[in-house]
C-alpha cells in the first residue's frame, strides 16, 4: 500500500523531467543539424576540396547516436532559478548605488553654487573729501519744512462760542446764583466737550463749598510766571475719571457740557484766577491767543 502511494506522488515528477529531457534532446538535434549544414556550405564554397566519390551502400554506417544529456532534475532548475535572481539582484543593487551616488553629488554642489552666486559684492573703497585749507564755507540752505508746536494756550470750547452771561456784576438769574459773576457761559450745547485750556495740574474736584457750580473742576497752571487757576462747572456727572493731582495736557477733553448746580440750562461756566485773583476770561484769552 505503501509503495502505490509513493509511485502515484512520483509519477508527475518523472513525467515533468521526461518532458523536460526530450526538450533539450530535441534541442541538441536542431543544433547539430544546424552545424552540420553550416559545415557542408562551406565544403561546398572552397576550391580545394576533394571530390567526393559514391560510397556503395552496402559499406554506408549509419552515424553514431549522439550521446545524451543527463536530464535535468528539479534542484538543477531551482539552481538556475536561484542564479537568475542573484543576477537581477545585482544589477537593481549597482542601479541603485548609481543612483544614490548621482543624489549625493546633486545634494553636494547645487547648495554651494547657490551660496556662490549669493555672496555679496564687496564693499565699495571708502570715500576721501579733501577741503582746501583756502575753502568758502557758503550757507547751507535748509528746506521749507517747519515744526509747529501746539499753542500753550487754547479756548476751553469751540472757539467763538456764544456767552450767555459775561464777567462781573449781574442780576442773580437765579436762587443760589451770585450777583458777580466770576467767570462766562459758554453755550456750547448739551453734550458738547469741554478741553483744558493749558497743561497743568488738577487741585480740586467737585468741592463742597462750590456746590452752586455741580460738576466741576479746578486745574493749575504756571503761565508767564504766573500761577493761573482756571474753572470748569456745570459739567456732566460721570464723564471724567481725574482726581486731584492728575496731570493734564493742553486740550485735553476733561468733561462735557452739562447743567448741574445752580444753573438755568447746559452750558459751561468758565473761571481764569491769576495770583489767585478773578479776571475776565475773554480779556485774557484774547491776550495770550490773540
Amino acid at each position: 500500500m505503501n509503495n502505490a502511494a509513493v509511485s502515484v506522488t512520483l509519477a508527475p515528477i518523472l513525467a515533468e523531467r521526461g518532458a523536460t529531457s526530450q526538450r533539450i534532446e530535441a534541442r541538441l538535434s536542431s543544433c547539430l543539424a544546424r552545424s552540420k549544414s553550416v559545415t557542408l556550405q562551406r565544403i561546398g564554397r572552397s576550391n580545394t576540396v576533394p571530390r567526393i566519390t559514391s560510397v556503395p551502400s552496402s559499406r554506408v554506417t549509419p552515424l553514431a547516436t549522439p550521446p545524451r544529456l543527463p536530464g535535468l532534475n528539479g534542484r538543477s532548475v531551482r539552481h538556475l532559478s536561484d542564479i537568475h535572481a542573484v543576477r537581477t539582484l545585482r544589477r537593481a543593487f549597482v542601479t541603485s548605488i548609481a543612483v544614490i551616488a548621482f543624489l549625493i553629488a546633486a545634494s553636494v554642489t547645487v547648495p554651494a553654487y547657490a551660496q556662490a552666486a549669493a555672496a555679496p559684492p564687496p564693499p565699495p573703497p571708502p570715500q576721501v573729501l579733501s577741503v582746501s585749507p583756502t575753502a568758502v564755507i557758503t550757507a547751507v540752505e535748509r528746506d521749507g519744512y517747519s515744526v509747529t508746536a501746539p499753542p500753550p494756550v487754547q479756548w476751553p470750547t469751540v472757539q467763538h462760542t456764544q456767552i450767555s452771561d459775561g464777567f462781573g456784576s449781574r442780576v442773580p438769574p437765579c436762587d443760589g446764583c451770585s450777583s458777580f459773576h466770576a467767570g462766562v457761559d459758554f453755550i456750547a450745547g448739551w453734550g458738547a466737550e469741554v478741553h483744558a485750556m493749558a497743561a497743568g495740574v488738577v487741585v480740586e474736584v467737585n468741592d463742597p463749598m462750590y456746590s452752586s457750580l455741580g460738576n466741576h473742576l479746578m486745574i493749575q497752571h504756571s503761565i508767564d510766571g504766573h500761577v493761573v487757576t482756571t474753572v470748569y462747572g456745570h459739567m456732566q456727572y460721570g464723564v471724567t475719571s481725574l482726581s486731584v493731582g492728575d496731570p493734564v495736557k493742553v486740550g485735553q477733553v476733561i468733561g462735557l457740557v452739562g447743567s448741574t448746580g445752580a444753573s438755568t440750562g447746559p452750558h459751561l461756566h468758565f473761571e481764569i484766577r491769576v495770583d489767585d485773583s478773578p479776571v475776565s476770561p475773554t480779556d485774557w484769552l484774547y491776550a495770550e491767543i490773540g
